[in-house]
């Protein structure tokens, strides 16, 4: 693809707004983004010029610790910095996206996560299994802390011609002591960039069929590989053929590639039909990254079955079904039933946990839903919406069931005697209250009972008599 050439575009007025309404949408209510739009036209006007006059430089950076799963190292820059270097990409951001992978979703407008997700769940559902009933997970360690700056910035110069936006870009590299910057427009740049090329060496298998040494040294492996993890009797058929067979399976293989990979930043994920290819393309993969790129490969990178759970970025992916990781289930679960304990009706816990119910309804959930009793669906709505209340002024949502105000214990006597639970609740004046079923009670006043001290204010009470509390 043809490199990258800056004429200026970055260079007015309109894209340094346009990218500020970007990166400042829905944060106009920080303290730091008001300060800053006070004098908007001002910073607006710097940002041009130093654009202009290659003059910007990073300011520095100040610590952030955030402890979610795991901690991470933010790098947090003044909202000045963010503002010139979204400045400084937006022209080139959609020709940059167009160099990357679209099995690597993550930054894309629009894509992310739930692009993910679809394309993994569509992969799984559109194939026959055995055609992707095996895969493999690489997890980058530390991606961003470990990025080799010689390596990042050969990747910036192999795509952008040298120029203004270039020597901007070498400055951002510059201005943090060891790999990227994390917190930052330009870190999103360079977590996909700097494995850009890796993708598409892996789609090409790292085009070993050019290298006979390489192509003949493979094959043998493959063939070994097979004589010693051929356990199943289809396995052994196919072992059984021989070795040429083998070997003309293994060239085919890679003369087809790789058709189902993905990646998000720093988690790589292949699917394969056969499992000792795909291990294979692994331990490839495991040379190319620590040999070119000087990355650190986490340690469980095993081969396995797709109907053992694929786990990734909150799901699990199965050949049927795409379901909620335990992680995510249990946290909305905990949060839902605090909420409902609390005292929240079923509308407002359901706007606290948006982002939760908004994650997990993209995957299998229906099931959850229902059992967290946050199921907004149509027979409900109608089913509420015929409850009658029994006096003016309530709401269907005060109607609850009668086994949650009472419990049967038994007599001494051999009888059941009902006896209220720890229950708050009101009379109100000129209401009846019927006791036993056989007498009933006319009250005036408003009464109410709470329940440490039920017995012994209903035991003061002047009651008719042949009426029984308990």
């Amino acid at each position: 693809m043809r490199r990258i050439k800056q004429n200026g575009e970055n260079e007015s007025i309109e894209n340094a707004m346009e990218a500020f309404e970007r990166f400042a949408k829905e944060k106009h209510k920080r303290w730091n983004i008001m300060r800053y739009e006070q004098d908007i036209d001002l910073h607006v006007h710097e940002v041009v010029c130093d654009i202009v006059n290659d003059t910007f430089s990073p300011s520095g950076y100040s610590e952030k610790w955030i402890f979610d799963k795991k901690p991470r190292k933010l790098a947090k820059a003044p909202v000045y910095d963010h503002h010139a270097e979204a400045a400084a990409l937006l022209p080139y951001e959609k020709a940059i996206y167009d160099h990357i992978s679209w099995h690597a979703p993550a930054v894309r407008p629009n894509l992310g996560t739930h692009a993910l997700l679809r394309f993994i769940r569509n992969t799984l559902f559109a194939n026959e299994q055995l055609e992707v009933y095996y895969y493999f997970s690489l997890d980058i360690h530390h991606y961003f802390p470990l990025m080799d700056h010689f390596f990042l910035k050969r990747k910036i110069d192999d795509k952008f011609k040298k120029g203004k936006f270039r020597n901007l870009i070498h400055r951002v590299i510059d201005s943090y002591p060891s790999g990227a910057p994390l917190g930052i427009k330009m870190a999103q740049l360079f977590g996909m960039l700097y494995l850009a090329n890796f993708d598409r060496l892996m789609e090409r298998c790292f085009d070993i069929l050019k290298d006979p040494e390489k192509l003949e040294y493979w094959t043998s492996h493959y063939i070994a590989e097979w004589c010693v993890s051929a356990i199943t009797p289809d396995e052994r058929k196919l072992l059984d053929r021989g070795s040429q067979f083998l070997a003309r399976r293994f060239r085919m293989f890679v003369c087809e590639g790789i058709h189902h990979n993905f990646r998000f930043v720093d988690n790589i994920l292949v699917f394969h039909e056969d499992k000792v290819f795909l291990r294979c393309i692994r331990d490839l993969s495991i040379i190319v990254l620590t040999r070119d790129y000087h990355a650190e490969i986490n340690g469980d990178f095993q081969v396995r079955p797709v109907w053992m759970g694929v786990r990734l970025c909150g799901y699990t992916f199965f050949h049927e079904n795409v379901s909620v990781s335990k992680r995510n289930k249990q946290d909305t679960a905990r949060r839902a039933h605090r909420l409902f304990k609390l005292g929240f009706s079923e509308e407002q816990v359901r706007i606290k946990l948006a982002s939760n119910l908004g994650y997990i309804k993209h995957a299998n959930s229906i099931n959850l839903i229902k059992s967290l009793g946050m199921e907004n669906s149509l027979g409900k709505i109608i089913k509420h919406r015929r409850i009658k209340p029994p006096f003016e002024g309530m709401s269907p949502d005060q109607k609850v069931p009668f086994s949650s105000l009472v419990v049967k214990i038994d007599d001494k006597m051999g009888g059941v005697k009902p006896i209220l639970r720890k229950y708050s609740f009101s009379i109100t004046r000129s209401l009846t209250l019927r006791l036993t079923g056989k007498s009933s009670l006319s009250w005036n006043t408003t009464l109410r009972v709470r329940p440490a001290r039920l017995r012994k204010r209903c035991l003061r009470r002047s009651w008719p008599s042949g009426s029984k509390l308990f």
